[in-house]
C-alpha cells in the first residue's frame, strides 16, 4: 500500500523546486545582462565627416591633393601617417579607389576599413607582413595571396621577403625556393 507523502516532504519538494526555479531566473537574467553588455560593446561611433583619421602609407612617396579643399598630402616613406578628416577619405574614395585598393595606403580606423569593403583586402596584406606566415604549411595560401596582391604591392612584398632572407628570419630553404619561382626573383644569393 503505497505511503502519503506527508506536509513536511511535501513543503521541502516544494521548496526545492521554488529553488530551482528561483536558480534558473537568476541565471537567466545573468545571461540577459551579458546580452546587453555584448551589445554594447559591439556598438560603435558613427563615422562624422570631421573626424580625423590616421592614414598610413605602405609603399614610399605617395602624396594625394583633394580637389575639393586644395590641401595636398604626401607620404614620404612606409609607416608614415597622415591625418584626414572622414570626409577627405570619402572624396579620396570616390575619385581615386586606387590609393587603398592597391594597397599605397591604410586607415587607422576599422570603421573607415569597412565602410569602404577593403577588410579583406588588407587581412590579406597583413597575413603576407607577418613573418611567421612564411613556413612550408602556408605555401599554398602564400601564393594565392601573393598572386591576388596588386601589383604596386608586389613591389614592397619582394622586398620584406628579400630582407627576411637576409636578417635570417626566413632559413627554410624549401619555401625560399618557392618563393623564388613564384616571384622570379633571386633569394638564394642573399643567403648567409
Amino acid at each position: 500500500m503505497p505511503r502519503k507523502a506527508t506536509t513536511e516532504s511535501t513543503a521541502k519538494v516544494a521548496t526545492v523546486e521554488e529553488s530551482t526555479v528561483a536558480t534558473v531566473e537568476a541565471v537567466e537574467n545573468v545571461n540577459e545582462q551579458e546580452k546587453v553588455v555584448e551589445t554594447t560593446a559591439v556598438k560603435v561611433e558613427p563615422l562624422m565627416d570631421s573626424d580625423e583619421i590616421q592614414v598610413i602609407s605602405l609603399i614610399p612617396n605617395v602624396s594625394y591633393k583633394d580637389s575639393r579643399t586644395g590641401d595636398f598630402y604626401e607620404w614620404n616613406e612606409v609607416g608614415h601617417i597622415e591625418y584626414l578628416t572622414f570626409e577627405t577619405l570619402k572624396n579620396m574614395w570616390k575619385t581615386a579607389k586606387g590609393y587603398f585598393r592597391n594597397m599605397w595606403l591604410k586607415p587607422l580606423d576599422e570603421r573607415v576599413v569597412n565602410k569602404f569593403g577593403l577588410t579583406s583586402t588588407y587581412a590579406n596584406y597583413e597575413f603576407l607582413m607577418d613573418e611567421s606566415n612564411y613556413t612550408r604549411d602556408n605555401m599554398d595560401k602564400l601564393g594565392e595571396s601573393i598572386a591576388a596582391t596588386p601589383n604596386g604591392m608586389k613591389f614592397a612584398i619582394c622586398n620584406k621577403i628579400k630582407n627576411m632572407v637576409i636578417d635570417g628570419s626566413l632559413t627554410d630553404i624549401a619555401v625560399i625556393k618557392a618563393l623564388e619561382k613564384r616571384l622570379n626573383l633571386d633569394l638564394t644569393s642573399f643567403l648567409n
